[in-house]
């Protein structure tokens, strides 16, 4: 099955439901489930506070605005699954990278919004070491 990595606490986010879009700067055309492999590195607390708007902010309100929760999530697991239905460009959800004419026009590229539906998150997440880009995982290794 088809696993990407992503960093805490945007894998569990995007397990839990809360998080229904994932940005990169390359677009996919991989549709369907995929399984969502939490990375062995976390994003640092000020990276997370400064990639918030207050809309961002809002969904924080349920863990507390401590960084305590982001040190407790698991890492170096395959956490859930979830389908990726769309890519697109400046998808209207909170959690969509916007593209504007400036980050062309300078060169950022545009950022890629993928559009996740219909998370699952595992009871018992699966050890495993991630890697780049979409990866395949044996799930029925598993159970052997």
């Amino acid at each position: 099955m088809k696993c990407i990595t992503i960093k805490q606490p945007w894998a569990s986010l995007i397990c839990e439901g809360i998080k229904n879009v994932e940005n990169r700067t390359w677009k996919t055309k991989v549709r369907g489930r995929v399984l969502i492999h939490a990375s062995s590195q976390s994003w640092i607390w000020n990276k997370v506070l400064n990639y918030m708007t207050i809309e961002r902010c809002k969904v924080f309100e349920k863990f507390g605005f401590t960084g305590t929760w982001l040190r407790n999530l698991p890492t170096g697991k395959i956490i859930g699954s979830v389908e990726i239905v769309d890519c697109t460009v400046n998808y209207d959800s909170i959690w969509a990278d916007k593209t504007d004419d400036e980050h062309v026009r300078f060169d950022y590229g545009k950022t890629y919004n993928w559009v996740l539906a219909n998370p699952v998150l595992f009871d018992k997440p699966i050890l495993a070491k991630g890697k780049l880009s979409f990866w395949d995982f044996d799930m029925e290794s598993i159970n052997k």
